[in-house]
């Protein structure tokens, strides 16, 4: 139940930092280290997920 939780979460921020690089989605202005930093951490979170 745990794994779904973060494999969710994690996803949901990668997906996040994607939309905070693109400048023609303007939801918000947001540094690009930060989007970033959201990208990197969500694929972490996912590669946790997705172990054994």
């Amino acid at each position: 139940m745990m794994k779904w939780y973060l494999l969710g979460l994690s996803a949901v921020t990668a997906i996040m930092g994607v939309m905070g690089l693109v400048p023609s989605l303007d939801m918000g202005a947001e540094p690009g280290w930060h989007a970033a930093l959201k990208i990197i951490l969500g694929a972490i979170g996912v590669l946790i997920a997705l172990r054994r």
